[in-house]
């Protein structure tokens, strides 16, 4: 994540909202920077923050992929992060299993995969970082929204029991690091 421009205290503050992790994308604290950062990084999400409530349209046609008055809820940037990196990411593919998170859809060698809202989410989080390894601490801050030790005891190793259950023939792609998280992809 890179957090440019602007009021250096602002920057600071974002940049400790962003140290969960959240999808790559750059939020730009300085609405005159859109234009030069599109140019520069074409296929970025660019979210601007502090923009004031008349250059809204002006910072979203300059290339701003969000545009938020004042100063952000960490909350809110977040979210507003990781829905511009839905659009951006229609598709996710691992193996056998396809994912659309625009649409919240989840297919299994082309079957519609029947998914609990969390299940998709933490398959959705596997995927976007399909082969590397998600912390627990990472998975659990994502999907449940709560920063932290798991908030419902162990409810995402319940959640991950259930997924490779759904996945069937295909659970072996959902590969535990034992002490650390998960990892979607072959298995080594």
């Amino acid at each position: 994540m890179l957090v440019l421009g602007g009021d250096p205290a602002l920057r600071g503050r974002i940049e400790r909202a962003l140290t969960q992790a959240v999808p790559e994308g750059i939020v730009a604290v300085d609405p005159s920077a859109v234009a030069a950062l599109r140019a520069a990084h074409p296929a970025a999400a660019i979210v601007v923050v502090g923009v004031p409530r008349g250059a809204v349209a002006t910072t979203l046609d300059a290339g701003a992929d969000a545009a938020m008055t004042g100063e952000p809820d960490a909350a809110e940037l977040r979210a507003r992060l990781r829905a511009v990196a839905r659009r951006r990411r229609p598709v996710l593919s691992v193996g056998a299993i396809e994912l659309r998170p625009v649409d919240r859809a989840a297919r299994l060698d082309g079957r519609l995969l029947p998914l609990a809202p969390r299940e998709f989410d933490v398959l959705c989080c596997l995927a976007a970082a399909a082969g590397a390894v998600v912390t627990k601490a990472a998975l659990t801050a994502r999907c449940w929204e709560a920063p932290g030790p798991d908030p419902a005891g162990r409810a995402l190793e319940r959640c991950v029991s259930r997924l490779r259950a759904r996945l069937g023939a295909h659970a072996p792609l959902l590969v535990t690091v034992w002490g650390v998280g998960y990892r979607l992809g072959e298995p080594a």
